[in-house]
């Protein structure tokens, strides 16, 4: 399409300028992500250093189709099978944020963008792209996938579901989509904990800024009993400016579930539009014998049941046994790189796709042998175990 121009923004003084343009976007799609959010976005790109801002605006006769929001960064290009690191080369990226990619643009748009940023790798300024999670069926994966060079484009995608719930208007009606026995067993599990301690089981709510810093002590102290807490770090400061700026935008629903005055599980989330999205969850595995983590989730529900403008709820990334009983609507995602035409770029696709292919056919072998929710369950353990020790 001859008509369509780029302009590409990269000073947070020329962001503030599209702004309102920015958030008219945000405000149209169907799917709004509050990763491509403004002040979300802003304050990702204000915690950490290297970020740089890099929108790509495309117009066509004036007015705007597309609008892609990314950033620059020095990434690490995690080489593994399973959950061990073989390579971990350093590049430089652009990545484009989940759910950056505003305007749902056709095939003729898509095309003119993958031209864009082949054109932008071949400049030499950034040695590889990372879309983060694209929805499989989306005009751009496919426009993605078929344009890009064989050898410049990442091979061997992990595709994985993304479960969500549609939100009825009473946990009646959500219990009502399970079995009888299914939802007869849930109902149980939430009577016999407050039998075993009456009185004693409570669900804190918090959504204030000023409650943050009781937020994260509380997941903190969950944390430091399972395997989360040898993963990352649930007081890093990058978490503690997002759970402040979602309280400060009224978005925060954070839920800690309180057995005998100590916290015992949570359910991080955040309103954004018409949606939840679950961001962290966690449960102390002292009270694993009661399915805290379930009940937590349950009284969660039931809570964002009363909201009438609510719709979804989104339960984020990954794959996971209790999402596919409660979800009722999947999608499938995947991330893709692409890589620019020169040596060390390259080299780097050849290691990544030749590892993350023997990576998948060893995951695919598992599945099939049913060795995978094993191996998953001893590792979580030692590493609960580690963290016990701590």
């Amino acid at each position: 399409m001859n008509d369509l121009e780029v302009t590409v923004i990269r000073t947070f003084e020329e962001m503030e300028a599209i702004r309102d343009l920015w958030e008219k976007m945000q405000h149209n799609e169907s799917s709004a992500h509050i990763d491509a959010d403004y002040d979300r976005y802003l304050s990702v790109l204000k915690a950490t250093d290297d970020f740089k801002p890099y929108i790509i605006l495309i117009k066509q006769e004036g007015h705007l189709k597309t609008m892609v929001i990314a950033r620059t960064e020095t990434r690490r290009i995690a080489c593994r099978i399973g959950y061990l690191n073989i390579l971990k080369p350093r590049m430089r990226c652009l990545s484009v944020v989940y759910g950056g990619v505003l305007g749902q643009p056709n095939n003729d748009v898509c095309s003119f963008l993958v031209n864009e940023l082949l054109r932008i790798l071949r400049s030499g300024e950034i040695d590889t792209i990372f879309f983060n999670h694209l929805r499989t069926e989306s005009d751009l994966y496919k426009t993605v996938t078929k344009q890009a060079g064989f050898l410049q484009l990442g091979r061997f995608p992990k595709i994985e579901p993304h479960w969500a719930i549609s939100m009825p208007d009473t946990m009646d009606q959500l219990y009502k989509r399970y079995s009888p026995k299914n939802r007869s067993n849930l109902r149980r599990l939430i009577n016999r904990l407050e039998k075993k301690y009456n009185n004693q089981v409570q669900v804190v709510t918090y959504t204030d800024q000023d409650e943050v810093d009781k937020v994260i002590k509380a997941i903190v102290k969950i944390s430091a009993q399972t395997y989360q807490s040898q993963l990352y770090n649930m007081d890093s400061e990058q978490i503690r400016i997002f759970l402040k700026l979602a309280a400060s935008r009224g978005w925060l629903r954070a839920f800690v579930l309180i057995i005998d005055e100590e916290p015992a599980a949570f359910e991080i989330a955040v309103r954004y539009g018409r949606s939840y999205f679950g961001l962290y969850t966690g449960f102390d595995p002292k009270w694993k014998q009661y399915r805290i983590g379930t009940v937590t989730l349950l009284k969660f529900l039931e809570n964002i049941c009363d909201d009438p403008e609510a719709k979804i709820f989104d339960f984020g990334f990954g794959d996971a046994h209790y999402k596919r009983l409660y979800a009722d609507i999947c999608w499938q995602e995947a991330s893709r790189y692409l890589f620019a035409a020169r040596p060390y770029p390259l080299l780097v696709n050849l290691l990544h796709s030749t590892i993350t292919g023997i990576s998948s056919g060893i995951h695919w072998s598992l599945n099939k042998t049913g060795l995978t929710s094993r191996i998953k369950r001893i590792w979580r353990n030692r590493l609960e175990e580690r963290a016990s020790k701590n």
